[in-house]
């Protein structure tokens, strides 16, 4: 009788080289097509390196398009260049708000004793602590920040510093109130998707990078390309990229082929839906929400759970899953737009 293990472990050598290399935090030593970008973030930075004040920077772009890899290359080339000047990262959705963000500074900076400080308190700690050199603080996702009072303190209190700002939301920016807007007078930058070309190679270096040479079979990874395009999407191509080797380790396989490739897209809507961005319980609630009850209105999801958001927050919380792929919505002319669970997760 054959042991439940038995076509996995026949043969123990992985199709994997380094498998980090499909993580969507990897960093590698060149990024390709973001040299430019990535070049203006250092500018912004530079007059720290001289003891100056550097210059704030909003990032703007689609999701899964390089705005916070090209960020975090800037972040360790600076480290590797200098430990003058202070790097901090910080992701302001799973930190929304102003003390939040100050207590994962403080654990940035290795400041231990927080425990009962209020938020003024924390900021004013922050200020003395970072005011002894230079500092550059990224903030990722910050359209997600529910206080953007923060923005106000850190440009008041901070004396040499540069603030890289990085969201999806290009409207952001012009919403901000006018007394934050005045003091951040922030450079601006955009970063364009992929094109279909620089998509591929991206995959394709990733790929090398990721497994061993030759088991990938053309036409399968010619698939993952082609739905990566589609969507938009890199994170969702190295996921596909990862998945199709994990399948055909499980099958004993020396070779991914496009059944492997096929078998990792239908593990894709998980995917999206457990790790797009990190969305909270609420953005959650309304996905699932969503997923079952297809083709309604917004007005006829919204009464579903009317007791929980105003139609003002629902509204916003729809478009940003619009924003980020996770839902389709369809503009009906005089008519409450109709919203469908994203099928570009599930079609190769």
């Amino acid at each position: 009788m054959s042991g439940l293990f038995d076509n996995i472990l026949h043969d123990n050598e992985s199709l994997f080289l380094d498998e980090i290399a499909l993580d969507y935090d990897y960093i590698p030593k060149q990024i390709p097509y973001r040299e430019t970008q990535q070049q203006f973030i250092a500018e912004c930075i530079s007059p720290l390196l001289q003891n100056k004040t550097g210059r704030n920077l909003f990032i703007q772009g689609a999701p899964g398009i390089g705005k916070t890899l090209a960020a975090l290359y800037v972040k360790r080339e600076l480290e590797e260049k200098t430990s003058d000047v202070k790097t901090i990262y910080i992701n302001c959705w799973k930190k929304d708000s102003s003390y939040k963000i100050l207590l994962e500074i403080c654990n940035q900076v290795g400041y231990k004793w927080t425990q009962n400080k209020r938020t003024d308190e924390l900021m004013d700690i922050v200020a003395k602590e970072l005011n002894k050199g230079t500092v550059v603080l990224f903030l990722d996702e910050i359209d997600k920040v529910r206080e953007v009072d923060i923005l106000y303190s850190f440009c008041e209190d901070l004396l040499k510093k540069s603030l890289i700002l990085i969201a999806n939301n290009k409207e952001w920016l012009n919403q901000l109130d006018d007394r934050v807007k005045s003091r951040l007078m922030p450079e601006l930058l955009e970063f364009n998707e992929y094109n279909a070309k620089e998509t591929e190679g991206i995959l394709r270096e990733r790929t090398d990078y990721a497994f061993a040479k030759g088991i990938w079979d053309p036409d399968a990874l010619q698939a993952v390309i082609n739905k990566t395009i589609q969507m938009g999407d890199i994170r969702s191509g190295l996921f596909i990229l990862r998945e199709s080797g994990n399948c055909a380790e499980a099958k004993a396989s020396r070779k991914i082929n496009i059944e492997h490739a096929h078998k990792a897209l239908s593990k894709l809507e998980g995917f999206k839906i457990k790790n797009s961005l990190d969305f909270g319980d609420d953005e959650q609630s309304i996905l699932d929400l969503v997923r079952g009850n297809s083709g309604k209105t917004v007005k006829e999801l919204h009464s579903l759970v009317e007791k929980k958001f105003s139609y003002r927050t629902f509204h916003r919380k729809i478009d940003e899953l619009r924003k980020n792929n996770m839902l389709d919505v369809l503009e009906v002319p005089g008519k409450s737009s109709i919203v469908n669970y994203s099928k570009k997760l599930t079609e190769f």
